[in-house]
């Protein structure tokens, strides 16, 4: 609410009312809408090694049905088991990263977590480009919603990937940051603290100096038409904010592309 005045006399008020109610459940939409997108990619590289999976499961069903006494049944019995108890990981792994529950918070350790994403972004990526995983010793756990953290964290290694062509290095790395003073990110300030970072290395295209402040903007898009709606990376900064974190970009043109989360670190209340 505003007083408007006119030569020292009061003239009328000016009031601005925010639907706050709209707001988040536009947010909590485009939250949903994101994570089906990074699930229909995941689904297709998935979808290819279950058929991998399948094809020996079958031919040694079929061969089982022959009855003949000269095949190791023993052998084909295994070959089963073991396919379709890697079918049931894959799936497993899948309904992990689909499962809803916006708003359930609790404390999460990396060294588990982070895994389980690389396991799943590893059957999507093109034979050339190679994936690591480095996580620090001693890494804190941070007190978050799990699916939302692995949802923002495979969007942006989703977004690396598509920065590179069929080869390249695609890097997920999480170490422990200590802010003594204040220090400003993108679109976010955080107070001095224990926190985590996750980074995201790509050693894609990297992103031009012109539009590096309008990456978070809604609607932006590096990408070609049809290739994506350009509301992957603000979501992210609204879902990492929203943990009380920050998103750090570094990018060179031609070198490649670093994007950091910062989360606050878990420090239970019984230490």
């Amino acid at each position: 609410r505003t007083r408007l005045f006119e030569n020292g006399e009061s003239i009328g008020d000016v009031i601005i009312d925010f639907d706050l109610v709209a707001r988040t459940r536009f947010q909590q939409v485009e939250r949903r809408r994101q994570r089906l997108e990074s699930l229909g990619t995941l689904a297709s590289g998935i979808a290819h090694d279950l058929n991998n999976l399948l094809t020996p499961i079958l031919m040694s069903g079929r061969m089982l049905q022959r009855n003949n006494p000269s095949v190791d049944r023993e052998g084909l019995v295994e070959t089963i088991v073991s396919g379709a108890s890697r079918g049931a990981d894959l799936i497993a792994q899948l309904l992990t990263f689909a499962r809803g529950g916006e708003g359930l918070h609790h404390a999460v350790g990396l060294t588990q977590f982070l895994p389980e994403i690389v396991a799943i972004l590893e059957r999507t990526l093109p034979g050339g480009i190679r994936l690591s995983l480095k996580i620090e010793d001693g890494l804190p756990q941070i007190f978050c919603d799990e699916t939302e953290i692995s949802q923002v964290v495979m969007n942006l290694a989703i977004n690396a990937r598509d920065s590179m062509t069929d080869t390249g290095e695609l890097g997920i790395e999480a170490t422990r940051l200590t802010l003594v003073t204040e220090r400003s990110f993108s679109h976010t300030t955080l107070q001095p603290g224990q926190y985590v970072v996750i980074s995201v290395s790509d050693t894609g295209t990297g992103i031009p100096l012109a539009i590096l402040d309008r990456i978070f903007d809604p609607f932006f898009s590096t990408k070609q038409r049809g290739q994506g709606t350009g509301l992957g990376l603000s979501t992210s900064i609204g879902i990492i904010r929203s943990h009380g974190g920050a998103i750090g970009l570094q990018s060179i043109v031609g070198k490649g592309t670093t994007v950091s989360v910062i989360l606050p670190a878990h420090v239970p209340e019984n230490s």
